[in-house]
């Protein structure tokens, strides 16, 4: 049961060397994947690709542009998995799990369901059912973009204009807490490379998906030195430390005040004008 649902990725034309790796590895990792493949770009496309593209022309934030997107699809599909093109698949998807997962989510009704743990948010704050567990409201970045699986009208409802992706996982888990149904899986479905950081490759992960049998395009884009990958993998090191000191139930309270990050309300209509 698909229950109309798209895999979108997210783009913009400045990653387009990228596209063709991830689209290498889909093809080759999840042979068999029964959505419409879709990537969000602003005016570059890929001919006979197995992905459709839909180009919504210039940047105007990162939220304009997914609603944008979300203005195509809405009409024809109920939910949209999501990701980003820097973080292709490096493994084999079994489809036939995934799909026990997420007819679960369907059948229960699901808003939001993360196939992919990440740091900040830690794990599911308490057990569902055999497959995921409850993201509690309150929790810090509770909505994310990279391999999840979303209601498509909620995650409309929740989109405010002019906001990056950042400020949409910070300040977007304070709009979510309007809603139940949003879920994690126990550990990560999808095995993906994060292939770029701050528009560098990382050598590690260049490495490994040249082991692949893939040859990333390093012309367009330039390997971090090795000082910056020590410094980068030090700080998500000290950053993961750090998260796990504080506990799930405060720690968007307590992440909010040290970053000085200040939240304001918006209305529904402020953002769809």
């Amino acid at each position: 049961m698909n229950k109309s649902t798209a895999l979108i990725v997210l783009t913009c034309d400045n990653y387009s060397d990228l596209w063709p790796m991830f689209i290498s590895f889909s093809e080759k990792y999840w042979p068999d994947c029964p959505y419409d493949k879709y990537f969000i770009t602003n005016n570059k496309s890929i001919p006979e690709s197995s992905f459709n593209f839909i180009k919504i022309g210039k940047d105007e934030s990162w939220s304009d542009g997914l609603l944008k997107a979300i203005d195509e699809l809405k009409s024809k599909y109920d939910y949209l998995l999501i990701t980003l093109e820097d973080s292709p698949i490096i493994e084999y998807v079994d489809q036939d799990k995934l799909n026990l997962i997420t007819n679960s989510f369907f059948a229960d009704k699901g808003n939001f369901l993360s196939l992919f743990t990440q740091a900040d948010m830690g794990k599911p704050t308490r057990k569902y059912n055999n497959y995921f567990g409850v993201l509690d409201k309150g929790l810090l970045y509770r909505p994310t973009c990279v391999y999840s699986l979303w209601k498509i009208s909620v995650l409309e409802d929740l989109l405010v204009r002019e906001e990056n992706a950042w400020e949409f996982e910070r300040y977007g888990s304070v709009r979510s807490d309007k809603y139940d149904g949003f879920f994690m899986v126990y550990k990560n479905f999808f095995k993906m490379s994060n292939t770029v950081i701050k528009g560098k490759w990382r050598r590690s992960e260049y490495t490994k998906i040249k082991e692949l049998g893939y040859n990333p395009d390093i012309i367009s884009r330039s390997l971090m030195t090795k000082k910056e990958e020590f410094f980068n993998n030090t700080y998500s090191l000290l950053f993961k430390f750090f998260y796990k000191l504080i506990p799930s139930k405060i720690k968007r309270k307590v992440v909010f005040k040290l970053k000085g990050y200040k939240y304001k309300e918006r209305s529904k209509n402020e953002h769809q004008e």
